[in-house]
């Protein structure tokens, strides 16, 4: 029930111990928060807002399906890959459209005393260059309002007006005004940079990604320092790609009406000549009508012979074709098979432009020709390619054979006609001509017609869902969360501090530490003293100290029990823990209860006790070992303390091991009991020598001294192996020195607090610095009534 109760205590002091062990750090804690809330308050005041706007737009990815001869030559579905556009939108000749047109190359940034503003949208004025140096150097101009209507240029004492041109190093520019007026003492600087260099830099800016999996939807975000810019540039950038999709889209169109242009060109001259000489023909020979006969025979041979013209015409359309097909490369088109009456070759030429297209489409998009599906679409192009030119040649094989038999049949006509009269034969052959290109022509004019009509259809797979709105909330930098993060560190760095220090500290600091490494049992503990005396016990002193040592007497009786004669041995693991400070004020206070009292100085190597009291050296323990001095002679009374001596170390012997196995040792205690009621012995710290091992069999108990901060927690172990083996007499601990942690009382002795501050004389004890003051007081007291006697 004892060791129950016990770990209970202990337990309990362990809360409070650690309650006032870290309140000590509140100082540390409260600094380091006002410094990161300090530096947060600076970052938020000094670091440039960031806007974000968002824009939805939706991309169909499916552009046909069911085409399952596409599908055997590709080995997949036509389907356009959502990553592709998203590298298209953050490409760079995108980003530039979009520069081009916000005109961005000009940027504004208005002055501040705290910190400089994005003035995008947010001015008076418009700054137009009108001749530059060089458009790809990059430059800035300051612009200082004087007034409403003036200004200066590059901090110089010319003063401009609005329209009025001015001249700097890099060109000509002027101001104009854009709406309202500018506030005088406004700054400006005006940026210029060329398109390139913006858009390279904005694309850092830049965000898109899908919103959902499996779905076509793009969320293209876009940061600056200015929300109106942030807008701007995602509802530009989503108009600008849709814009370029639709031109995408009519690439292979535009290349087909140039072709029929060119061709309707040439035959336009063709029909151009043919009239001219069939007017010139009929003016020289006088020519009206023709035979009846000789126009049957010639309206057959103009029928082979248009069937010829249109053989010819698609031979040489073949011809074209294979040529532009032979030695295509895979991003350029290839016309369309206009004239040519066979639909597998016009599909397979559609397909091979789509594919062409499509790969156009991925290298604008800064996708690598090295990227397995642009080297896919190679392979599919060549296999087109091949294809298309096999097709080819097998139609003008049909067609020259076709030709072959129309003009074996128009020779049989021409043979008739030209037993006609020369002239009028002559006649028909230009009229013949003449009629062929005319119906030439008025096919190519259907075709181009057809395909004006299909560019004009051709509409955009995007759609934008959403436009993008300006955000007047900044995203970065969140005051929430820089003030949140300045509490974080604000606590994580003093914590660092303390976990590091603990982790480092090897000494005793609290009771705890000496009840969780020995089972010795803890006597007491006495708190550090503030005064420059060694004896701080006397019959009139109430301090805190003096009441420990009072309450130590106290528990010592439970150890000693109703001994009328008692020899109390004090040690410690080495110096510097207070033995001799702890063995004077034992004497003392025993000596407070009529009870007499002796300290032996029996430390033989460091003897501090009468250096402690004041008292000068001399003869004593030493010397009565080594010769037939008189032991009361040596015996010194303490002044000013009633019923305390001291037995000096004397000289410090040369072997203080050997000489306290000298048996006058067992006269000289035993002469001691007969004449004291008490005898402290103050011996050499045991973890150092073996002398208070020697002494220990005189004695009744041991006090083995600890001090706060300066014993090492690996010498409890000492502690502990000293009392499990009983090596010492009723050995128990005294905690010395023990300081008042930050914050309140230090939980000392069985959980009594001490150490609530300054006391009255009628409160339980008086502190040390109550005293110095009443010492003082007491002085200046007795100091002013001399004066005034």
């Amino acid at each position: 029930m004892q060791s129950i109760e016990k770990k209970e205590i202990s337990g309990n002091l362990s809360a409070r111990e650690l309650f006032y062990k870290y309140i000590r750090f509140l100082p540390i804690i409260i600094l380091s928060l006002i410094l990161a809330f300090f530096v947060a308050w600076l970052y938020l005041r000094y670091t440039q807002e960031q806007y974000s706007s968002i824009g939805n737009m939706l991309i169909t990815t499916e552009e046909s399906k069911g085409d399952k001869v596409e599908e055997l030559i590709e080995g997949k579905s036509k389907t356009t890959n959502l990553l592709n556009e998203v590298e298209v939108l953050k490409s760079r000749p995108l980003m530039t459209r979009v520069v081009r047109s916000l005109g961005l190359q000009v940027g504004y940034v208005k002055k501040g005393n705290v910190k400089n503003m994005n003035a995008y949208k947010r001015t008076s004025f418009a700054f137009v260059p009108v001749q530059l140096v060089d458009s790809a150097l990059s430059f800035s101009v300051d612009i200082d309002f004087i007034n409403a209507n003036q200004f200066r240029v590059d901090k110089k004492n010319t003063l401009y007006s609005f329209d009025q041109l001015f001249q700097t190093k890099n060109g000509v520019f002027k101001l104009v005004k854009s709406g309202g007026l500018p506030e005088p003492g406004a700054e400006f600087t005006i940026t210029y940079n060329h398109e390139d260099v913006i858009a390279a830099n904005m694309i850092r800016d830049l965000n898109v990604q899908p919103k959902l999996a499996n779905t076509g939807i793009l969320l293209v975000e876009y940061h600056s320092a200015n929300p109106y810019l942030s807008s701007d540039v995602v509802n530009t950038l989503m108009k600008e790609y849709t814009i370029w999709k639709v031109e995408q889209g009519n690439t292979s169109m535009d290349l087909t009406i140039d072709f029929i242009n060119n061709r309707l060109g040439i035959v336009q001259h063709d029909i151009d000549s043919l009239q001219r000489k069939l007017v010139a023909y009929q003016q020289n020979n006088n020519l009206v009508d023709a035979n009846l006969q000789i126009t049957a025979l010639l309206q057959r041979a103009q029928e082979q012979d248009a069937a010829g013209q249109e053989q010819r015409m698609a031979i040489n359309t073949l011809d074209l074709l294979e040529s532009g097909v032979a030695k295509g490369e895979n991003s350029v088109l290839t016309p369309s098979a206009l004239g040519v009456k066979d639909v597998g070759l016009g599909d397979m030429l559609t397909k091979l432009n789509e594919a062409q297209l499509q790969r156009k489409n991925l290298v604008d998009g800064n996708v690598p020709v090295d990227n397995p599906q642009i080297k896919q679409l190679d392979q599919t192009i060549e296999t087109l390619r091949k294809g298309a030119l096999t097709n080819i040649q097998t139609l003008k094989n049909s067609y020259r054979k076709n030709l072959g038999l129309v003009s074996s049949e128009k020779s049989k006509n021409t043979g008739g006609a030209l037993q006609m009269p020369a002239k009028i034969t002559e006649q028909a052959e230009i009229e013949r001509d003449l009629t062929s290109k005319l119906a030439l022509a008025k096919v190519l004019g259907e075709k181009r017609e057809e395909a004006a009509i299909k560019r004009a259809s051709t509409i955009s797979n995007t759609k934008i869902i959403e436009k993008a709105e300006p955000d007047l909330v900044p995203v970065k930098p969140s005051p929430r969360n820089v003030k949140l993060a300045a509490l974080l560190f604000g606590l994580a760095i003093p914590g660092l501090f303390i976990v590091l220090k603990e982790a480092l500290n090897d000494r005793v600091n609290t009771r705890s530490d000496i009840e969780r490494a020995t089972n010795a049992p803890i006597l007491g503990e006495i708190g550090h003293s503030k005064s420059d005396q060694t004896l701080v016990v006397s019959k009139t002193k109430r301090t805190l100290i003096a009441e420990q040592f009072r309450l130590l007497r106290s528990n010592l009786q439970y150890i000693t029990g109703k001994r009328d004669k008692v020899v109390i041995l004090v040690t410690s693991s080495f110096g510097g823990e207070g033995k001799s400070f702890i063995s004077t004020n034992m004497a003392a206070v025993y000596g407070l209860t009529d009870k007499k009292t002796i300290v032996l100085e029996f430390d033989l190597r460091k003897p501090k006790v009468l250096s402690g009291l004041d008292m000068q050296k001399r003869q004593g323990i030493s010397n009565y070992m080594i010769g037939d001095v008189d032991l009361d002679s040596l015996i010194i009374p303490v002044a000013g303390e009633e019923n305390m001596y001291v037995l000096p170390c004397g000289p410090i012997p040369p072997n203080p091991a050997e000489l306290l196995l000298n048996e006058k040792t067992d006269q000289l205690f035993a002469q001691l009991k007969n004449k004291f009621d008490y005898i402290i012995i103050d011996t050499a710290p045991i973890g150092m020598v073996s002398d208070a091992l020697t002494l220990a069999k005189y004695a009744d108990c041991t006090l083995y001294v600890t001090r706060q901060g300066h014993t090492f927690k690996k010498q409890l172990n000492l502690i502990n192996e000293m009392y499990e083996n009983k090596k010492m007499p009723n050995l128990s601990i005294v905690l010395n020195d023990t300081k008042l942690p930050t914050g309140g009382g230090y939980y000392g002795n069985y959980g009594y607090g001490y150490g609530y501050g300054e006391r009255s004389g009628n409160d339980y004890y008086q502190d040390d610095t109550f005293i110095e003051r009443k010492k003082k007081k007491g002085f200046f007291s007795a100091l002013g009534k001399a004066k005034k006697r």
